[in-house]
């Protein structure tokens, strides 16, 4: 004989399941609009603005006669600043617009376009820092093979041999995606959808490109490449740290030693140091940024491309890992300009050099100096100004002793010839 269970006690747990998971999703929903739409967008545009101000500073400097460094911060600026703009185009504007990625529209047919440079962008700006790194590592670790290797010439010729090799790495991409229209009952009400080709789907492709050479020329293998030159060019900071501070012992003779330390071999090696940390830091950010979507890949590859696909949660850290690239890529700005005492030095001079600058320049140095005037100039201003970028002492001396000559030239001429008066 059948048992009726009541209804409410059948139900009960299916639908506290059902709000749970309904709650979850619409969290996981809400928080990915989040990050692919507003922040991303903040730090698309804010990261644009400071990355074209890095370049412009860089640039400047290159005129001045500067390190073949600059080469790999321009190229690896560059190729950040086109990152975060494909990122906006890809993430952010549709989230923006529609309130969701969308994969129907006119809008698809920038699909392709985007998603290839999308990877091209990314794929450039691994090897870059893969390249700088092992600049930096040869620099600190075999100063005699940096030596050979590290001239301008060199260093351009290679910036430009990675870009083109990211370029034609990435373009098998292309044929990945392609804009199909999808029609209903007649050919006039037919909207673009965007779809994967054969390519895509083709196994053997899918094993070659986007397991194998994409874990050992992107992800995988450049990430651990990445951390092992890291640790070492950290050892060696650590271990030139130490040296520095025992050539100038508590115990020692340190009237002379001390004051030999304070040459200008002295201060150009601590800006080098200083220069290697600023380095270190824009690397290290750059590999932490880049772990979760490693991760995130190697996860893929090992449960499969569809069971990934249907994961919210999947889908969530995706969202997480893109937005931590996109702050990686517009945050180096403020690395450069918090261990760079030469670049906040240009950054200040480039600033200064338009007449908005110069006008909040100067409203902000007003709390200090109350009779400065905001924009227009004046004796006091120049005198401000010239005595807070390194006129020493010793001119003001020299400007009053020539005043005093100059007065009493004057009185002696006065006394000589009374018909002047």
């Amino acid at each position: 004989m059948p048992v009726m269970v009541p209804s409410d006690a059948a139900s009960s747990p299916t639908t506290f399941i059902d709000v749970l998971f309904g709650w979850a999703v619409s969290f996981i929903t809400m928080l990915s609009h989040l990050l692919n739409g507003y922040l991303t967008a903040f730090f698309v545009f804010t990261g644009i603005i400071l990355n074209l101000l890095s370049v412009s500073i860089f640039l400047r400097k290159e005129r001045a006669g500067t390190p073949a460094i600059q080469y790999y911060l321009v190229t690896l600026t560059l190729w950040q600043t086109a990152l975060l703009a494909n990122a906006f185009l890809l993430y952010s504007f549709p989230n923006l617009w529609w309130g969701h990625l969308v994969s129907q529209g006119t809008y698809v047919y920038l699909y392709p376009y985007v998603y290839t440079f999308a990877n091209t962008t990314h794929t450039g700006s691994v090897w870059i820092v893969l390249t700088l790194t092992i600049d930096r590592y040869l620099a600190l670790c075999q100063p005699l093979k940096h030596r050979a290797i590290g001239k301008k010439r060199r260093v351009r010729r290679l910036m430009v041999a990675v870009s083109i090799m990211a370029i034609v790495f990435s373009i098998p991409r292309f044929f990945e995606v392609h804009v199909v229209l999808l029609c209903e009952r007649s050919e006039h009400n037919c909207v673009a959808a965007i779809d994967r080709t054969e390519l895509f789907d083709n196994r053997l492709y899918w094993t070659i490109y986007h397991v194998i050479l994409a874990m050992v020329f992107v992800t995988l293998l450049p990430c651990l490449i990445l951390f092992a030159l890291t640790l070492r060019i950290s050892i060696a900071l650590r271990s030139a740290i130490a040296k520095r501070k025992s050539l100038c012992a508590p115990n020692s003779d340190i009237d002379t030693r001390c004051k030999s330390m304070k040459s200008s071999r002295y201060n150009s090696s601590r800006k080098d140091h200083k220069s290697n940390i600023m380095l270190v830091l824009v690397i290290a950010k750059f590999l932490v940024s880049d772990i979760l979507p490693t991760v995130i890949d190697v996860l893929e590859h090992l449960v499969g491309q569809s069971a990934f696909m249907r994961s919210p949660l999947a889908s969530l850290f995706v969202d997480i890992s893109n937005f931590l690239i996109v702050l990686n890529c517009s945050s180096n700005f403020w690395v450069f300009f918090v261990w760079g005492k030469r670049f906040r030095r240009s950054c200040r001079k480039c600033i200064k050099s338009t007449h908005i600058g110069a006008c909040i320049y100067d409203m902000a140095q007003w709390n200090t100096d109350s009779e400065v005037s905001l924009c227009a100039p004046s004796s006091f201003t120049t005198v401000n100004v010239t005595k807070a970028y390194g006129s020493t002492e010793r001119s003001f001396r020299y400007k009053r002793n020539m005043e005093l000559i100059v007065s009493r030239t004057d009185d002696t001429s006065s006394t000589t010839n009374p018909s002047r008066t």
